[in-house]
């Protein structure tokens, strides 16, 4: 048994579930297959990279040429290349791949040529942004459609986003709603300052930092002891930092950058309430359901959130946080300010969330429906140094 899983990288911070995967699904009977390889090197596995790349070009009229050649193929023809459909032909055969998971729509779509070609099971799992912003092309519902006819199963991390992958022509039957989680335990309760409110994620549309610190100052003069970190960074950097200079909350706002999970894990035990004013951005994408609030959860804060995908389903109002409508700036301050004027029920909201994600958020959880459903073994045991006990791919094997 050889599953191969695929994703457009294996190096992105924010995607933790992905790395969770390759490290724990089969991790003595995996490969990889992405469009970059920075990083993916790190797992010790056979890697098959520089899948559909941007086409080189020699001048101005061949760049033209290939623009046009290209979104011809996107719109009417196969997903990848004569030359790359080959390379991954070749790649499943040679490791033996009788299981493939995409690990968002649009990494399945580039390979379901090719497993139906080798009659290979094929798997999806749809995170967010292809079940929204990717969704709306018109090449993508016809490629989509065509998906949903082939594979064996579908994974989504929310309700919302299954009840939108059910609207593009997916049947129900083939739907199993598992949310990524994470690893409960890893997260403990800390000594929560009940004036710390905490925000974690990048700073990019959906996320809208931009609104949790508007939210934030509409109510910092009433509670001149609380205090907001943000941890992330993107494209909303220059406009947070904008918002913090113009409310005058240099010396109440922190913003952190990109930090290591560790890092983020010491600021969520000195919180007590983590904020996140997920709204769907102008371009159509949304949340599935957002990692950094199931480690908020699991770390017993009291979430303070919108009603946004598939958010409401974990952070339940009024029992495990507090919700507004996005776009509610107000009322995101508001609930700020009751958690702030009330740390008992901050903390009571905090244990509440804790508990809902022992049940409903914890990774191994998730990890072992995945393998119930695509029909995997138990993973082999491993050494103390990580590797698989015995076989498996070592770090000498080449990317490809």
């Amino acid at each position: 048994m050889t599953l191969a899983l695929v994703a457009p990288s294996f190096d992105a911070v924010s995607e933790t579930f992905i790395a969770d995967h390759v490290r724990t699904l089969a991790p003595a009977d995996t490969v990889l297959v992405c469009r970059e390889s920075v990083g993916a090197e790190k797992y010790g596995l056979p890697v098959l990279s520089h899948m559909a790349p941007e086409p080189v070009a020699f001048g101005r009229l061949d760049a033209r040429l290939k623009h046009i050649v290209q979104r011809l193929r996107r719109k009417y023809g196969p997903s990848l290349g004569y030359d790359d459909r080959m390379r991954l032909i070749a790649f499943f055969r040679d490791h033996e791949v009788d299981r493939v998971l995409g690990e968002f729509g649009y990494s399945a779509v580039m390979v379901a040529d090719v497993c139906r070609r080798l009659d290979i099971p094929l798997y999806v799992y749809f995170r967010g942004m292809d079940a929204s912003a990717t969704a709306t092309r018109g090449h993508m519902q016809r490629r989509y459609r065509k998906l949903f006819a082939q594979v064996k199963g579908v994974f989504c991390v929310s309700q919302a986003i299954a009840d939108r992958v059910v609207a593009m022509g997916c049947s129900p039957g083939l739907i199993t709603v598992n949310a990524s989680g994470v690893l409960v335990d890893r997260f403990q309760p800390g000594d929560p300052d009940p004036n710390r409110i905490l925000a974690v994620g990048r700073l990019v549309d959906k996320k809208a930092p931009h609104l949790t610190i508007a939210a934030f100052a509409g109510i910092a003069a009433r509670y001149p002891e609380a205090r907001l970190d943000l941890v992330g960074d993107g494209p909303l950097a220059a406009r947070c930092r904008e918002a913090i200079a113009a409310h005058g909350l240099g010396d109440r706002v922190t913003l952190h950058g990109s930090l290591s999970h560790d890092a983020v894990n010491r600021l969520m035990q000195r919180a007590s309430i983590f904020a996140q004013h997920s709204v769907t951005a102008p371009s159509g994408d949304i949340e599935g359901f957002p990692t950094a609030i199931a480690e908020a959860m699991s770390s017993a804060l009291a979430t303070v959130s919108t009603r946004h995908s598939g958010i409401p389903e974990h952070v339940i109002d009024g029992e495990t946080g507090l919700i507004v409508e996005e776009g509610d700036v107000a009322g995101m301050g508001e609930a700020m300010a009751r958690l702030l004027a009330d740390p008992a029920l901050a903390r009571r909201l905090g244990a509440n969330a804790r508990e809902h994600a022992r049940a409903r958020l914890d990774r191994e959880r998730s990890r072992q429906l995945v393998r119930d459903t695509m029909g995997l073994p138990a993973p082999l045991p491993r050494r103390t140094d990580g590797s698989p006990a015995q076989g498996g791919p070592t770090a000498s094997q080449p990317t490809l």
